[in-house]
């Protein structure tokens, strides 16, 4: 890996509210959180329910903005995109995996897997083929066919998987993405996680407050209340 760091928190603080209503409360999700991810880490963010766990990887993946503090990608500081910057940078550099799964329910798996590539503009017949390479890589090319609601949750996340890679971004995002699955089906699921990472390279940042995904991780960076506890 490279001294540089693929990714740079720089004192980040994220608030929710201002408490100036009555009855409002304000409510810090991070406060002055600086650290560094590298280019190839398989690395778990970990910490208790409202520990700041999703709202660092929003920040870092220009879902939301931080309060103060900065983020840098490559160097770039991404936290001052403007809307559209942000979604192209989000589009170019970045895969998101949610625990949700968020397919879309009247397109087949494929399909499904190849909506980046037809916001990227990417000709057709180029599109499937990327396509069905990231689903042969996650073991679902028999199911490529098939909508959502006949697939398993385990074979859902596992779409949602080759969708976040198959534009091949440089990291990609995955918030409590074994949350949903039993626990050999997770399993299964960071087996293949761990398998792009290595095979291919794909930086993978994940958060999650189970011990058994969290041994699997390279790096773990403990959060509590926001703040930085270890890494």
């Amino acid at each position: 890996m490279s001294n540089a760091p693929l990714i740079s928190v720089r004192h980040v603080s994220k608030t929710y509210g201002d408490g100036r209503s009555r009855g409002a409360f304000k409510v810090a999700a991070l406060t002055g959180l600086s650290l560094d991810f590298h280019a190839g880490e398989f690395t778990a963010i970990a910490g208790p329910s409202g520990s700041g766990k999703s709202t660092l990887l929003n920040i870092i993946g220009t879902l939301d903005a931080p309060t103060s503090g900065e983020v840098l990608f490559e160097g770039r500081r991404v936290t001052s995109l403007d809307p559209a910057q942000a979604a192209d940078f989000r589009l170019r550099a970045l895969g998101f995996i949610f625990q949700a799964y968020n397919l879309i329910p009247v397109l087949s798996a494929v399909e499904n897997v190849e909506y980046p590539l037809v916001l990227q503009k990417t000709p057709a017949g180029e599109r499937r083929a990327r396509a069905m390479e990231v689903l042969r890589w996650v073991g679902l090319e028999s199911q490529a066919g098939r909508r959502p609601d006949l697939l398993s949750g385990g074979q859902q996340q596992r779409v949602a998987v080759a969708r976040a890679i198959v534009h091949r971004p440089l990291v990609v995002l995955a918030d409590e993405p074994t949350a949903n699955l039993d626990s050999k089906t997770a399993a299964a699921l960071l087996d293949i996680m761990e398998q792009l990472n290595r095979e291919h390279n794909i930086t993978l940042l994940f958060s999650s407050h189970d011990p058994a995904v969290l041994s699997r991780a390279r790096r773990v960076v403990h959060l509590r209340d926001g703040r930085l506890v270890e890494t």
